[in-house]
């Protein structure tokens, strides 16, 4: 019999070819995954990270002996025989489909090519710690586990790394205390997994899973390994032939985290130390008698657990005044992780349950988790409420005897809403835990906990009855955001439960209703559309306002205004495909000049090929690095009006040479709709209003203004507002029930603006009128803000007369002066950032506020504040001081069409006249954002979808 018939050789790769058409030239069929884009200019890096590696095992190697340092040797000498290969990765290669998608079709150049994998096995490779291969055959469905145990690589392994053909690398958990489902790997795939006892080699692992990821599939099986000179086989050899267990194994699930009865991550009563992820906000309610919870959690990090909660108490009532109504208890809740889950040590965390409010169910916690498999363990200890059956001794008491006893907590409003430190860690001291198991039905966990409290210290001497201290119950997800909770507690009560959950971090829509981008083209159009066309077209596709738009030399400027959307970045991009679309073929730069009211705040400049071939093509990693070098910054040699030429036509298809500029129009309005709420007073948990809004605005200049607010309430639950806040200050906030209720149709804001530059990093404004819905008067503003500078400094000082309740024209008697001095910090960590204020707050009342929020890369921004006055807690009333809890995001991030427009919510435990702060409607800060380092870091989350030109060697990204 003839031997088969071998492939033909590929033909070479022509300069300046585009992969489609060399893959036409071979075969109209997909080709292989494994194909590579070699690209010289890219060898330089992957021989660097090669060398990092090799240096990094030579110096383990040296410091070693024996069979240990054979080891290294044999992975040392294996890792020099691998060549720096260029490699860049690709995506989809089928010529057809890369055809029309161009911007995933890469080209030859600068002796770049093409190559198709030869001699590829079709075996997975599971590399062992000295370098030997280890083939598997591979099967479909398989666990990258099953591989790991047929070269006997599973036992005392944590980590695997996994190198596809295709280049792109992860890495899986395969111990019981990490498992997960990851990657299934594909044929040719490599496989590194070393035992958790080389730390030196476990080190080594994500740049050596890079490195072998350039090296295209892993080779077929090329005979025993042989020793390099001088250096003899370990006397334990490793396997190189493996075979699948004949039972696959199943495919490890991940770690179910759901919500306790306090909303926290827990079981029932009792918290874990588990967290979910960054980003994630969870809204639940539970109720067992005689406690109904609704809690709101949030996650602005991934080891700090935060929210707030109101509790009904339905055995007790609010107060001797409103005594058809249960009592109702406010609290702070918040969660540290101390430290990581690994092979040996558990999950740790520190909490503290009911910091801020009466402390009737105040707590604090140290507890630990310890996972394997569908089980999840937890042991913790508690205090206060959590500890209150005393089954272990206080460990603190071996410190100190003021340990043993704890201060009571009080149901007196006057006295509460501090943190109470004096408290912490003081009183009995209970151990509580628990097992969760996840069932072999996916969506069901069971829980069952040992409870640390006996109920019989309840609040407001309600001692309750306890039968058991075992609590058992369920959780059942009808989906990844919805959770249902049922169980049976203190052996008589039954608990129900719903939880409302979502990583508001990871939000994104596609943008289905705006308006399609110009057919991208990579020449310069023939006939220009003019323009008052392009003007036309950056305002659909951006929603910014064009100011004006003119040709210089070889540079195309545009100014706009009302760039101030969340995410920057993608318009900028967006404008840019209009300019490239309209700008005759002279045009080699566009200068993007932002303005916010006549205030020049940022430039950017963008060299047209160099965005031309971004767009037209993928580039390999050195040339879109070059790409990404943008500026910025304002441009120094600015032109001024004298220089451009002069605004004349209509800016119509033949006039491209003259600038043009947007007709006057002084004014505009709209109408939306309009909803509001308060939440948490006691005649209803929410109260709301569902309405009508209309702004209207008119321009005396760029620069002054006068805007105006018209509000009319349709439908609200205003009926059973009764109640009206004691205060021992003037009422510059308690009156809120007026100030809603009194009149249907409100005037919240109408006032003239004026704002300005005194130099290149000062900016001052002057404004007067209605400024909000309870105040008028007339006030100014000064900041300091470099460009790009993370810190800002601003002054304001207003004069203000409290308004009527009706929110109409007229004025009541009380006025004060109000104003503060501002620190603004921009971290730079994590997204953290940071406001301090000092000055007289709408009381006149003196002190400091602090605000501190996290803001994610979609725009998502969690944070909390506190103000602090010379006003004593008992002067303040209920509360103590003022302080709570923020969330904003963009509606770029849940809506169909792109919006300039945020949508908050904030929530303060209660409406009180101390540290009350006037509300602007225009702020410096805000207006300037755009000079912030990080203003156009914020977007849709990330596509992680493999794309031509990804960096195999990116380190930051995780696939």
């Amino acid at each position: 019999m003839a031997p088969p018939a071998e492939d033909p050789a590929p033909l070479p790769t022509l300069e300046g070819e585009r992969l489609s058409h060399w893959l036409l030239r071979q075969s109209p069929q997909p080709a292989d995954p494994a194909l590579a884009w070699l690209v010289p200019q890219e060898k330089l890096p992957q021989q660097y990270l090669r060398n990092v590696l090799l240096v990094h095992l030579e110096r383990s190697a040296a410091q070693l002996s024996g069979q240990d340092r054979e080891i290294r040797q044999r992975l040392l000498a294996w890792l020099h025989s691998l060549p720096a290969t260029g490699r860049v990765a690709l995506s989809i290669t089928d010529p057809r489909w890369l055809e029309v998608n161009p911007g995933q079709d890469p080209v030859a150049r600068d002796r770049a090519r093409f190559a198709l994998p030869t001699g590829r096995t079709a075996d997975v490779v599971v590399v062992q710690p000295d370098g030997t291969l280890c083939h598997v055959p591979h099967a479909s469905g398989r666990w990258v586990g099953d591989y790991l145990q047929a070269c006997g690589r599973l036992g005392a392994t944590d980590w695997a790394w996994l190198a596809q053909p295709d280049g792109r690398t992860t890495r899986i958990g395969i111990a019981g205390w990490n498992a997960e489902a990851g990657v299934e790997p594909t044929p040719g795939a490599w496989l590194w997994a070393p035992p958790r006892t080389m730390a030196d080699l476990v080190a080594a692992s994500e740049g050596l899973i890079k490195f072998l990821a350039t090296q295209g599939p892993a080779p077929a099986r090329q005979g025993p390994m042989v020793p390099p000179a001088g250096i003899s086989r370990p006397s334990t050899a490793f396997v190189a032939d493996g075979n699948l267990p004949a039972v696959a194994s199943a495919l490890p699930r991940p770690l179910d985290v759901s919500a306790n009865d306090w909303g926290e991550t827990g079981l029932l009563q009792t918290p874990t130390a588990r967290m979910a992820s960054a980003g994630e906000i969870r809204a639940s309610y539970s109720s067992v008698w005689p406690y109904s919870r609704l809690n709101i959690m949030f996650q602005p990090f991934d080891w700090m657990e935060a929210g707030f909660r109101y509790t009904s108490i339905s055995n007790r009532e609010y107060g001797p005044n409103i005594s058809t109504l249960s009592y109702k208890d406010k609290s702070i809740d918040v969660k540290f992780r101390l430290m990581r889950e690994s092979t040996y040590l558990p999950e740790v965390s520190l909490g503290f349950r009911d910091i801020g409010g009466t402390g009737l169910f105040s707590s604090e916690y140290l507890v630990g988790n310890k996972r394997w498999g569908d089980l999840d363990f937890s042991l913790g200890i508690g205090w206060g409420y959590l500890g209150a059956s005393g089954n272990i001794k206080n460990p603190f008491t071996l410190l100190s005897d003021r340990f043993k006893t704890r201060p009571a907590a009080t149901s007196d409003v006057n006295q509460a809403g501090s943190a109470n430190f004096s408290s912490y860690f003081r009183g009995p001291a209970a151990l509580f835990g628990g097992i969760q198991w996840r069932t072999p039905w996916d969506p069901l966990t069971l829980k069952i906990e040992y409870d640390g409290n006996n109920y019989q210290n309840d609040p407001l001497n309600n001692a309750l009855p306890r039968r058991s201290p075992i609590n058992v119950g369920l959780a059942y997800k009808l989906n990844k955001n919805v959770t249902l909770a049922a169980g049976f507690e203190r052996g008589d009560k039954f608990m129900i439960g719903l939880t409302l959950s979502g990583n508001a971090a990871a939000a994104q829509t596609p943008k289905l209703l705006d308006p399609p981008l110009p057919r991208f083209m990579p020449e310069a159009p023939a006939k220009p559309p003019g323009w008052a066309s392009t003007a036309e077209q950056v305002e659909a596709q951006t929603g910014w306002r064009v100011l004006r738009i003119a040709p210089k030399d070889d540079v195309l400027h545009l100014w706009v205004s009302d760039s101030d959307a969340v995410y920057r970045e993608v318009r900028s991009d967006r404008a840019v495909a209009v300019l490239h679309h309209s700008a005759p073929a002279g045009i080699r730069t566009f200068v993007i000049h932002y303005e916010e009211r006549g205030i020049a705040i940022q430039a950017q400049a963008f060299q047209r090929e160099e965005w031309v071939a971004a767009h037209a093509q993928p580039l390999p990693p050195h040339l879109a690095r070059d790409v990404t070098q943008r500026d910025y910054a304002p441009v120094p040699d600015e032109p001024t009006e004298a220089q451009l030429p002069p605004a004349t036509g209509s800016g119509g298809p033949a006039e491209t040479a003259t600038a043009w500029e947007r007709p006057a129009d002084r004014f505009n309005f709209s109408i939306s709709p309009n909803f509001s709420q308060v939440v948490g007073g006691p005649n209803n948990f929410a109260l709301v209003e569902l309405g009508a809004k209309a702004n209207a605005q008119y321009r005396f200049t760029q620069q002054t203004w006068l805007q105006g607010q018209v509000n009319l309430r349709l439908a609200d639950n205003y009926g059973s507002f009764t109640y009206d806040a004691p205060s021992n200050l003037p009422r510059v906030r308690t009156d809120q029930r007026l100030y809603l209720t009194t009149s249907r149709v409100t005037v919240p804001n109408l006032q003239l603006t004026h704002v300005g530059q005194l130099a290149s990093d000062q900016y001052y404004s002057v404004y007067g009128g209605y400024l909000e819905s309870m105040f008028a008067g007339v006030g100014g503003e000064w900041l300091y803000r470099p460009w790009g500078s993370r810190l800002a400094f601003g002054i304001d000082i207003n004069h203000v007369r409290q308004r009527e309740y009706a929110q109409h024209f007229s004025l009541r008697d009380y006025q004060v002066n109000t104003g503060h001095a501002s620190l603004y910090w921009n971290t730079g960590w994590n997204g953290v950032l940071v406001r301090l204020s000092a000055g007289q707050y709408l009381a006149g009342d003196r002190g400091v506020s602090i605000d501190i929020a996290k803001r994610f890369d979609n725009g998502l921004t969690m944070g909390a504040y506190a103000t602090k006055t010379n006003v004593s807690s008992a002067q303040f009333g209920e509360g103590s001081f003022d302080k709570g809890i923020f969330i904003s995001i963009p509606l770029d991030a849940l809506l169909p069409r792109s919006s300039r427009s945020v949508i908050g919510f904030n929530w303060s435990p209660l409406t009180r006249d101390g540290g009350a702060r006037l509300g602007r409607a225009v702020t410096l800060y805000d207006l300037t954002y755009a000079r912030d380092p990080d203003s156009r870091s914020f977007g849709p989350p990330p596509d992680t979808r493999p794309r031509a030109g990804d960096n195999i060697l990116d380190f930051d990204v995780q696939r």
